[in-house]
């Protein structure tokens, strides 16, 4: 059986002192008091002490998707995300054994359509006369905009680490296939592939107006790392408008799948082969974008997905609402695109 609600008034008591008066019969709040409990901007929650809520206000029940009725019936267990749940009952038991009369945490909620909510959740422990706990006042504050931040923040940190590493593989790649008769004929070489590289990078972070197709777009990505009359390069196929939202995907995609190459692949040995393909199909709109790598060094699954991976893969997919597929075959990395052309001119 539910214990009963509890309320807690401050009074005056002699000589202008507040003392703290807990009630079973609750008296109506003062209007004033309870306008504020029902208007804030932040979700205001009474729960008792098995956990279900008592009163909530109105923008508690907007942030969960529960109207207050049937909130009332509910306990925060059963909107909390299981992953968190043992973490609020840790710092509940704290509270409990008189260690703490208020806790403050980060954690997820469930919604009333299954989405998720981050909230920081503030709790202070209303007590009885013995020190027990007969319910909490709790703030719920919306913080996914500050944690969709933080994700980006973290995707952005690891993409920089990643692009770091593969730079300077790239550069060593460069300078051990790069052959010359003289030093300075050398150093021309290297500040040519080292200004490419550069070329390549602004490519996948800017609008780039003068790029109005793929084969351009696959030139300028590969003049990175391979010089344009390359034997190891076999070209195939019709040429395809490009919009700026796929030039800066697809550049993404190839300077991946070129740093993979340089690092692994064909593109790492002298006898190895890169056939890049567009193909149309049955269907007039869609074209199909084929990256093959052949004579390189045996192919093999990597342990884990990486960063490369998921923009050659996912990325791709997403932004161009394209079927995407990554074959590790022993003979030769094998990417493929199948994509609607109307989406490559976005």
């Amino acid at each position: 059986m539910r214990p009963a609600c509890f309320c807690v008034f401050l009074k005056r008591i002699g000589g202008g002192h507040i003392g703290v008066d807990n009630r079973s019969e609750m008296a109506p709040p003062p209007s004033h008091y309870y306008d504020t409990f029902r208007l804030a901007g932040a979700g205001l929650a009474r729960v008792d002490s098995l956990g279900y809520f008592s009163d909530v206000n109105q923008h508690f029940c907007e942030m969960i998707g529960h109207p207050d009725d049937v909130l009332r019936t509910m306990r925060f267990q059963d909107i909390t995300h299981p992953d968190d749940l043992n973490l609020n009952l840790d710092v509940l038991d704290r509270a409990r054994r008189g260690e703490i009369d208020a806790y403050r945490l980060q954690k997820r909620y469930i919604r009333a359509n299954g989405e998720i909510l981050w909230a920081d959740l503030n709790a202070t422990m209303q007590r009885d006369e013995k020190g027990e706990i007969i319910g909490m006042i709790s703030i719920i504050t919306d913080i996914g905009a500050f944690k969709r931040a933080e994700e980006r923040m973290d995707f952005l940190l690891n993409e920089l680490a990643h692009r770091s590493k593969n730079l300077f593989t790239v550069v060593l790649n460069l300078v051990g296939q790069t052959k010359a008769d003289s030093v300075d004929e050398f150093r021309r070489q290297i500040e040519t592939r080292i200004l490419s590289l550069a070329a390549s990078q602004d490519l996948m972070l800017g609008e780039q107006p003068d790029i109005a197709s793929l084969w351009i777009l696959i030139d300028k990505q590969l003049s990175a790392f391979v010089a344009p009359a390359d034997p190891r390069l076999i070209r195939a196929g019709p040429d395809l408008e490009l919009g700026p939202a796929s030039t800066r995907i697809l550049g993404m995609a190839l300077h991946e799948l070129a740093t993979n190459s340089c690092k692994y692949g064909a593109l790492s040995v002298p006898e190895g082969r890169l056939y890049l393909s567009i193909e149309r199909t049955a269907d007039p709109d869609r074209v199909i974008i084929i990256w093959r790598e052949q004579d390189g060094p045996a192919v093999s699954p990597p342990a884990r997905s990486g960063f490369g991976q998921r923009v050659i893969e996912r990325m791709v997919a997403k932004a161009l609402n394209a079927d995407v597929t990554l074959d590790f075959d022993p003979l030769g990395l094998v990417w493929t695109c199948r994509v609607r052309e109307d989406n490559l001119r976005i």
